[in-house]
């Protein structure tokens, strides 16, 4: 009996560790970002269409069949573009950050199928590297301004996400998903109106590649 015990925990322990697996690769996402007004304020002023982007690198470790970690470290364009009804007039501002997104994944279908769909879900840690805003009247540049002085340097918000990793080869994965960010902190300092209460949001389509780097090649 002893020595069928200690066959059965050495099977468990040797496939818990061929579940094990460390990838890393690059992504990129392009979306669309906005400010989040208090929702009493009936001066919101009208938002439009604010193209968003990001680029860096992805690190997943999957420790059991359906459970994984990850973080991701990007450069991340966002902010929001404010319009006027009655005309062309926008103001574009526009706000870089350093995003670390930690998440935990949920992958759906079985260890070493071609396509698991998954859903993440954890914080997201932004460090303002610049911001400006300009100012265009009729279609026309009429003020550029930093304003990295007027915002806080560091954001905390939540992503997420849903998609699905799909092999397309033995050990590599594309990795897509589309992620919504929702802030948590006031962005803005200072004397600003509702300082407090101007929060980051933004939805994006995130599309990378995942090539194995530890033990294990399924996921």
């Amino acid at each position: 009996m002893k020595k069928i015990l200690s066959f059965v925990a050495a099977v468990m322990v040797a496939s818990s560790l061929n579940a094990q697996t460390l990838s890393l690769g690059p992504t990129a996402g392009f979306g669309h970002s906005w400010l989040r007004f208090p929702d009493a304020d009936d001066a919101n002023p009208d938002r439009g269409f604010h193209p968003s982007y990001n680029a860096g690198v992805k690190v997943v470790y999957s420790f059991v069949s359906h459970w994984g970690v990850s973080a991701d470290v990007k450069f991340s364009s966002e902010g929001v573009t404010f319009k006027d009804a009655d005309s062309d007039d926008k103001q574009i501002n526009r706000l870089n950050y350093l995003r670390v997104p930690l998440q935990g994944i949920y992958f759906f279908e079985q260890l070493g199928d071609r396509v698991r769909p998954k859903v993440s879900l954890g914080p997201s840690f932004g460090f303002l590297l610049g911001a400006n805003s300009r100012t265009k009247v009729d279609g026309e540049l009429s003020d550029k301004q930093d304003i990295k002085d007027n915002l806080e340097t560091f954001d905390l918000g939540a992503t997420l996400g849903v998609g699905a990793n799909i092999r397309i080869s033995r050990d590599i994965w594309l990795n897509t998903d589309i992620s919504y960010l929702h802030g948590f902190t006031g962005i803005s300092k200072g004397d600003i109106s509702s300082g407090d209460d101007l929060k980051n949001s933004g939805l994006t389509l995130n599309v990378g590649v995942l090539f194995p780097i530890g033990k294990g090649s399924k996921k």
